[in-house]
């Protein structure tokens, strides 16, 4: 018979054990890094994707409201106009008025929804003063204060145009 000592074997069988359990301890905490990395980059991703959502939800939502501006402006131009020259708006005219102050409250919706703060308190005042000038305008008033709320709108839109853009990531011109 072999002399090996009684505590040999006891040792090699432990340390086999701790081998076996070692390496499942190891291929387990791999595998949960692994995980946590792969859980970390769907995360990212779909975050990723949250912002290009909400990029294109205020990106709509300002292109609308700039069309409908832009058209409220026509035609308040053109009711200023039709005022100046003839003292009086002209029914059409007067009809497309409505029509487009109609359409510029219901483009706010969106941008009240998806902008900051900023845009909508500078949104807020740039829309008040065409409100105010559109009923002056209806009314058949035209003069000095009418004056003073096309150019306060239209600095107010050169404002608020630029907040847009650079909320968009933009180029954005310069207001001096």
């Amino acid at each position: 018979m072999s002399s090996v000592p009684l505590w040999v074997p006891i040792v090699v069988g432990l340390l086999g054990l701790v081998g076996a359990l070692g390496a499942q301890f190891i291929g387990g905490w791999r595998e949960d890094r692994r995980w946590r990395r792969e859980v970390e980059r769907e995360d990212r991703r779909w975050e990723r994707e949250r912002e290009a959502r909400r990029y294109e939800a205020r990106s709509q939502a300002y292109a609308e409201l700039v069309g409908a501006i832009e058209a409220f402006d026509w035609v308040l131009y053109q009711a200023r106009k039709s005022l100046r020259e003839k003292k009086v708006i002209a029914d059409d005219v007067a009809t497309e008025l409505r029509a487009v102050t109609t359409q510029a409250r219901n483009s706010l919706g969106g941008v009240n929804v998806h902008a900051p703060e900023k845009i909508r308190s500078v949104l807020r005042e740039s829309m008040i003063r065409r409100s105010d000038l559109s009923t002056a305008l209806l009314a058949s008033k035209f003069g000095a204060e009418q004056k003073q709320l096309w150019d306060e709108a239209q600095r107010e839109y050169r404002a608020l145009r630029r907040e847009l853009r650079e909320d968009l990531g933009l180029d954005t011109e310069r207001l001096d």
